[in-house]
């Protein structure tokens, strides 16, 4: 038994072209997803190679590093080996003789300016001794005004400026050795 169906033919078409545009994202996509997967395994690849490189390199760094610490050191690169690794070596030497040099030449300078602000010092302290002498302090002398005054504390200035005058207290015509704490309250000034 054979049964024919009524297809309408406008979806007969239709069904043909939806399938058509199936097929084609589908071989867009196969073709895409192929040619991703060979990018990353060619990615991967030269990114291996990169890192084999980068292992090949690590003994001549880790040579210089080696080369570099003796030359600072001070000793010297052997004359047989890698003719990078003795001038890539000689950079710290250069770098330590220059600094040297920098040293020296700053302690030398740094003597010159102290040498000369103290002759700078010196030749204006002769010159006020000369032009403004005080007689006073030529002979010895200090006034009984600023006795005690070379203490820099403020304080202790204004003391010694008012200083109080000495009190003796007399009794029957002799004088007491001592004050009495009730002799004090009633000489002394209020505050």
């Amino acid at each position: 038994m054979l049964v024919l169906l009524d297809v309408n033919p406008v979806l007969a078409g239709f069904g043909q072209l939806a399938a058509i545009i199936i097929c084609l994202f589908s071989v867009i996509f196969i073709v895409i997803a192929v040619a991703f997967n060979a990018a990353m395994a060619l990615g991967t690849g030269w990114l291996r190679e990169k890192a084999n490189l980068i292992k090949m390199l690590r003994p001549t760094v880790d040579s210089v590093n080696k080369t570099s610490e003796a030359a600072m050191q001070g000793h010297t690169p052997a004359q047989d080996g890698n003719a990078i690794i003795r001038n890539i070596a000689k950079v710290p030497q250069g770098f330590q003789v220059a600094d040297q040099k920098v040293d020296e030449a700053s302690a030398k300078v740094a003597k010159a300016v102290i040498e000369f602000h103290a002759r700078s010092v010196q030749v204006q302290t002769i010159a006020k001794a000369f032009l403004f002498p005080n007689r006073g302090e030529a002979r010895g002398e200090i006034a009984a005004a600023d006795e005690g005054l070379q203490f820099n504390s403020p304080g202790y200035r204004e003391l010694m400026q008012e200083k109080a005058p000495v009190t003796t207290v007399e009794t029957d015509n002799r004088l007491a050795g001592g004050i009495t704490a009730s002799q004090l309250s009633q000489d002394a000034p209020g505050r």
